[in-house]
């Protein structure tokens, strides 16, 4: 028992780094549709939010988009401030706090320009989590393998002690 207890809280930490991977793995797909339907199409914000909430293919972000949406549409707030209070109701994805800092910055540069500089904001804002998913690959990769065994060796050394 302890020894599959110690090996399944390493298991579980090293999930946790391969979701936050994938987290910002599928919000780098979600900034990709969401500059087609605001700068291609020409949709406005509240509305390109609305659609990438209903498409339901983001996960979690799915919820996020629509509950910013909501927010806007109800309280008559700017896309920043409700970006921001979206991401603090959704507190269970698995990012880091630096993670959630930047998704905060992103949310203050929303709809606060025109259409060709929307279009600039977002090719930022793909390439600097293109790099944060990279670290966040490595690390999964790195600290993963760490995880995994280090909960393993813990199990079994915490067993050869109690023999």
């Amino acid at each position: 028992m302890i020894f599959t207890g110690c090996t399944l809280i390493g298991l579980r930490l090293s999930a946790r780094l391969t979701q936050r991977q994938r987290a910002l793995q599928k919000f780098i797909e979600i900034l990709v549709n969401l500059k087609g339907q605001m700068c291609g199409l020409g949709i406005p914000l509240v509305a390109a939010f609305e659609n990438i909430g209903k498409e339901n293919t983001g996960g979690v972000w799915s919820d996020i988009f629509m509950q910013c949406s909501s927010i806007m549409k109800e309280r008559n707030i700017n896309a920043g401030e409700a970006w921001k209070k979206a991401l603090e109701n959704n507190k269970n994805i698995y990012l880091d706090e630096c993670d959630y800092e930047q998704l905060w910055d992103f949310g203050e540069r929303l709809g606060k320009s025109d259409r060709l500089n929307q279009e600039k904001v977002l090719e930022l804002e793909k390439e600097k989590l293109t790099i944060m998913e990279k670290k966040a690959r490595e690390v999964a990769e790195t600290r993963g393998k760490l995880y995994r065994s280090l909960g393993a060796l813990t199990g079994a050394a915490v067993v050869i002690l109690l023999i």
